[in-house]
């Protein structure tokens, strides 16, 4: 069944913004208005979305021979280091080409 949609001004944190371009974009969404519309159908009819990450628990690896972290300052600045050191190719584009003018015959 099809129910036409409502115009509706909306305002919200700049964070909470940020979490709605990036839910739009990670779900294929077309529009913010199409993410936000989802994410409401879904709480109406009771529950969020399965596949919606709700923390971060258990989705990073903490080395088990340095559980307190001590060498990651290190490492995060070897891997920059290491990146810093490539070499990269940048080309810009031409400015695009205007057309001249059409003279008028008369």
């Amino acid at each position: 069944m099809f129910m036409p949609k409502k115009p509706l001004s909306v305002t919200l944190d700049q964070e909470n913004l940020l979490w709605l371009q990036g839910r739009a974009a990670s779900r294929k969404r077309r529009s913010l208005s199409d993410a936000l519309d989802e994410i409401v159908t879904t709480a109406r009819l009771g529950g969020l979305a399965a596949d919606a990450p709700r923390s971060v628990v258990g989705t990073i690896d903490i080395a088990a021979d340095d559980p307190d972290l001590a060498k990651a300052d290190a490492y995060v600045r070897e891997v920059f280091e290491r990146s810093q050191a490539q070499s990269w190719l940048v080309r810009e584009r031409p400015p695009a080409r205007r057309r001249p003018a059409r003279s008028r015959r008369g």
